[in-house]
């Protein structure tokens, strides 16, 4: 039987020629790289100090030379939340499926193998809404073959299909008395795994300009699940840098990287919570780490007024 088509792949890029350089020398040591189709979105220049950053991000797609890649430029600032909402949802309407990546990862040589494979074989699935290949470094997870089931999602290079995309707007979020349960954060911050409640209502109240966490609320409303790797096939390199980063981020002094996964793991019929991998997660030095760098970005975004949407 003829294998499908790959999955086309969607790339966010900005004002960071350097970062979109070392993320596309990586993909295309990617294992059917040249099989797939790429479309590199490039947000316009917020004012006159970055319109020569982002030339030369346009200048360097350009000149690749590759059939496969194409290249969409804004000629305004949209930001990466409504560039990557217009963007996924334009791949997902002609394709179906979607994987997304942004300009500061840097991508395993099998990363393109396993989210195909986790497309293909959960394409008919309903409760898989996303398919993530970074997971959080959690010591007992290093050694696993397997693929985890997890009921969140993460940012950092993933994929999805229409029938869990077309549920998704910007402006999805919970009513006021919800949020502000105790039941309802507690369940959606998984326990204390990750301040997610929080990052919702600075998003809600304009503090923040997230796409990703309104993601999340949708996958957490439907009660969809994620699948992760056991490692990372995925690294950030951009954390002191763009949108959600910042030089003083402690992340890369206080965690180390593992060796990104060079296998694509085992898959499996059963759709179950791995619960034991969550409480693993949960006590990992990065997500420590991550835990306390969210809630002081949250302290300092408190002090600044609302920006009610």
């Amino acid at each position: 039987m003829r294998s499908p088509e790959p999955a086309p792949i969607a790339i966010f890029a900005y004002n960071r020629p350097d970062r979109l350089h070392s993320m596309l020398r990586s993909l295309m040591r990617c294992e059917g790289f040249h099989d797939a189709s790429i479309t590199v979105f490039i947000d316009g220049p917020k004012d006159d100090r970055d319109a020569k950053n982002v030339a030369a991000v346009c200048s360097l797609v350009s000149n690749l030379g590759l059939d496969n890649v194409t290249s969409k430029i804004s000629e305004t600032n949209r930001g990466l939340r409504t560039s990557i909402y217009s963007g996924v949802t334009e791949i997902i309407r002609r394709h179906g499926r979607v994987i997304v990546l942004e300009d500061d990862l840097v991508l395993s040589r099998t990363a393109l193998n396993y989210f195909n494979a986790a497309l293909q074989y959960y394409a008919n699935n309903d409760q898989v809404w996303s398919v993530a290949g970074y997971i959080y470094d959690a010591p007992p997870l290093r050694g696993s073959t397997k693929s985890i089931i997890l009921p969140f999602t993460h940012p950092w290079g993933w994929a999805t299909w229409e029938r869990a995309w077309t549920h998704f707007s910007l402006s999805n979020s919970p009513q006021p008395e919800v949020l502000e349960s105790r039941a309802f954060r507690t369940a959606f911050d998984m326990g204390g795994l990750y301040p997610f409640t929080k990052q919702l209502e600075n998003s809600i109240q304009g503090r923040v300009n997230s796409w990703y966490i309104h993601w999340y609320y949708t996958i957490f409303q439907h009660r969809g699940l994620s699948i992760f790797p056991p490692n990372r096939l995925i690294e950030n390199l951009g954390l002191n840098r763009g949108s959600h980063g910042g030089a003083l981020n402690p992340q890369s002094l206080l965690v180390e990287r593992p060796p990104l996964l060079n296998i694509v793991p085992e898959f499996d019929t059963a759709v179950d919570i791995n619960y034991p991998a969550i409480d693993a997660l949960r006590n990992c030095r990065e997500l420590r780490v991550q835990r306390f760098i969210a809630r002081a970005g949250s302290a300092k975004r408190n002090l600044m007024p609302s920006k009610r949407r």
